[in-house]
């Protein structure tokens, strides 16, 4: 079976940077990985060969989406830029997948100081709703029809949303979504997985001790831990870099 890995960095060269620290990172571990890089042209200055695959986009906001719809590989693991390798366990990545169609990391009630938004209100839930699936990492099988469906209408809902041209009917409150939602891919994915009558039958799973594959830096402050008591395999700096500020 085909599997790989995709990295992606848009708009700003930090990403770059950054994508070409991760990827690295995973060859240290993982030598035998294969890693496609999302990338713009702009950027190309000699260290994207790290990479065995370059696939060029623009520079979109979330360039992330259209990355993972046009994955090469027949089962695809995604991983968000600012995120860094520390364990040769992710060599057992493609394990977590068993009979799922896609993987995610769990947004915990238990971790949710730490998320963004995890609450929000909708019309017809009388205690709101909430996000319970991170694409900060994704295991996936891209061969699948279905999910390559998915993955494509993600992206292209996602950029509707954030042009203002599409808004999911349930939202009513105008300024929760203004300033909570709309900026979020969590919010259409949590809306294609939970109200789409298409993509009902799709499998998504949790990875198996989810922390150690997408550990917040954050996290650290109360010192989260593994349920084993294992290392962290990806540790996700999102939310503690200085990512307008300029790297070489």
């Amino acid at each position: 079976m085909n599997k790989g890995f995709i990295v992606v960095s848009s708009r700003k060269n930090n990403f770059y940077i950054y994508a070409i620290n991760l990827i690295e990172s995973i060859k240290d571990f993982y030598p035998e990985a294969h890693v496609t890089l999302v990338t713009e042209e702009r950027f190309i200055d000699g260290r994207e060969d790290i990479a065995d695959n370059i696939i060029l986009c623009d520079d979109h906001y979330r360039a992330k989406l259209w990355g993972m719809a046009n994955s090469p590989y027949d089962i695809t693991m995604y991983i968000d830029a600012d995120m860094e390798c520390e364990h040769e366990d992710i060599m057992t990545v493609w394990d977590n997948l068993g009979d799922n169609d896609m993987v995610f990391h769990e947004l915990t009630e238990e971790r949710s100081r730490y998320y963004s938004v995890r609450h929000f209100e909708v019309d017809y839930i009388e205690k709101g709703g909430w996000f319970s699936l991170c694409g900060g990492v994704c295991l996936y099988r891209s061969s699948n029809p279905l999910v390559k469906e998915f993955m494509n209408e993600w992206y292209e809902l996602y950029d509707k949303q954030q042009r203002g041209n599409w808004k999911p009917e349930c939202f009513t409150r105008i300024d929760e979504w203004d300033k909570n939602l709309k900026v979020f891919d969590q919010t259409t994915l949590w809306y294609m997985t939970e109200k789409m009558e298409k993509y009902k039958d799709l499998k998504i799973g949790f990875f198996h001790d989810d922390i150690r594959w997408n550990y917040f830096t954050q996290y650290q402050y109360e010192n989260l831990k593994s349920i084993e008591n294992k290392p962290v395999i990806l540790r996700h700096y999102s939310g503690c870099l200085e990512k307008d500020k300029a790297l070489v």
